[in-house]
């Protein structure tokens, strides 16, 4: 027993001595400090109501004596709209937190913004303060914007209604159903959730503005990197489709962007007018952007661009482009050509009674962005390949003589990217594509003046006007870059 009295006082001994040694070795000196992996936690833009994906940093100790946090605490308390875990610790004040020397511990943040009450986002802001024992303070600074927004969840719209300016996130599905016009005011944005798509069998009537464009796209707001918001990425949302009982619809000053296809039109009234799309932009999917079976279309002064598929894939039907930019430089994956021309459709006929380009770039990074799918003369219908291409700028082998192509100027750049020379800036390591024109672009005075006695083409899809003898082909004419 008396053995046995010993250790335990050796071992209860050593426990105080250990103590003790530990106490001496949090240090109380102010110059020892925290380093922190970033002094701002940012957030992107919000809904409100919706807690954020989680960010944070994380808090080293550099120093050779171990540091004692007596507190960190959110400066906004119980009323802030950012949530906090500290190593462990949730909560607006965390308390006897240790960081030895050499060590580190995280920081987690999110956000849940309440109500602002206005179409402005509000701006959100705290500090997360760190308080040493030596009564040193410092702080991480915590932002965020947030917006409100009218939340769908799986919304058919029955009768004619109006989806007024404002900010709409979509789950499940958003339908017009037959016999019904869904209008969109100018200034509306409709964010979709992951693979929601919007499908109209009715009719959509979405006419936005110069200044206050219609926007289609999908509800991450985030980043993947801090240089790559997820809204540069494809397959964000599904896309619009237009079923066979919808006619008449129309998009002007639109932005659809990010999904898995970007607009499809199944076969369905061919003597009715399916959609005519101007000034607009359809940009970055998995998929095809433009897809249309047997439709009649028309689309003038729009940019088409970036798809796994085809930018346009036309199957049959009569469809007209006018000062269209239409460029594929995707990148996410084997991808098809920017332009893809059929008479047929699997093994039924689908006769192209007419596909008209005029004043129009069609290019890419591939050797030859058009491609045209026709069936043998003596299968096919009677009139069923009519194709016309006049005054474009074309990344294509043109036959010889063919009376098809008329005052056409072939894109015939020497090494790949083919035609990046035509468009102000091409980047594939941030997934960032503007196709205005380059001031040595080829592309710049080739357009037919003709398309001028049209009030719709003597601006282009930014305002811009066109003048006689300088038309430039494309959506956007020649504007030199302002300077300061």
């Amino acid at each position: 027993m008396k053995i046995l009295s010993k250790i335990l006082s050796i071992l209860m001994l050593a426990v105080i001595v250990v103590a003790c040694s530990d106490d001496t070795d949090f240090s109380t000196d102010t110059n020892h400090r925290l380093i922190f992996s970033t002094d701002t936690i940012r957030f992107d833009t919000l809904f409100t109501t919706l807690s954020s994906s989680r960010d944070g940093a994380v808090v080293y100790n550099f120093n050779d004596k171990d540091l004692r946090i007596l507190s960190v605490e959110l400066e906004g308390g119980s009323s802030s709209s950012f949530n906090v875990m500290v190593d462990g610790q949730y909560g607006t004040t965390m308390r006897d937190l240790e960081v030895r020397s050499g060590d580190s511990l995280y920081v987690f943040v999110n956000v849940t913004p309440a109500l602002n009450g206005s179409d402005v986002p509000l701006f959100l802001s705290d500090r997360l303060v760190f308080t040493l024992e030596s009564g040193v303070r410092q702080a991480i600074v915590l932002e965020a914007h947030s917006r409100d927004a009218v939340f769908m969840h799986a919304v058919t719209v029955n009768s004619d209604s109006v989806i007024k300016r404002g900010h709409y996130v979509v789950y499940d599905s958003l339908v017009v159903a037959p016999g019904v016009t869904l209008t969109v005011e100018p200034g509306t944005i409709l964010y979709f959730h992951d693979k929601v798509p919007m499908v109209v069998r009715g009719t959509l009537a979405a006419t936005g503005a110069q200044d206050a464009p219609i926007v289609l796209r999908g509800d991450r707001t985030d980043r993947i990197f801090s240089y790559l918001p997820y809204d540069r990425l494809p397959g964000q949302w599904g896309g619009v489709s237009f079923a066979s009982t919808s006619n008449g619809n129309v998009l002007e000053y639109c932005d659809i962007h990010s999904a898995n296809y970007g607009i499809k039109i199944e076969q369905g009234d061919e003597s009715a007018l399916r959609l005519t799309m101007n000034a607009s932009r359809l940009q970055n999917f998995y998929g095809n952007a433009l897809e249309t079976v047997q439709a009649q279309v028309d689309v003038t002064n729009t940019l088409i661009a970036n798809a796994g598929g085809n930018c346009v894939k036309v199957v049959g039907g009569r469809v007209n482009f006018t000062h269209c930019t239409i460029a594929n430089f995707f990148v996410f994956k084997s991808r098809d050509v920017a332009l893809s021309l059929y008479n047929y459709d699997g093994l039924e006929d689908a006769p192209l009674h007419s596909a008209r380009f005029l004043n129009c770039i069609i290019t890419g990074s591939r050797e030859d962005e058009v491609m045209g799918y026709f069936q043998p003369q003596d299968k096919a219908v009677p009139g069923s390949e009519n194709i016309y291409f006049e005054n474009s700028l074309l990344n294509t082998i043109v036959p010889e003589g063919d009376e098809r192509f008329v005052n056409v100027l072939v894109d015939a750049a020497a090494t790949p990217p083919f035609a990046s020379e035509h468009f102000a800036f091409i980047n594939h390591d941030i997934y960032y594509y503007d196709f205005h024109l380059t001031e040595g672009s080829t592309a710049r005075s080739l357009g037919s003046d003709a398309v001028l006695s049209s009030d719709m083409f003597k601006h282009d899809k930014d305002g811009n006007p066109r003048e006689p003898g300088s038309v430039d082909v494309g959506c956007y004419q020649y504007a030199a870059p302002a300077t300061e």
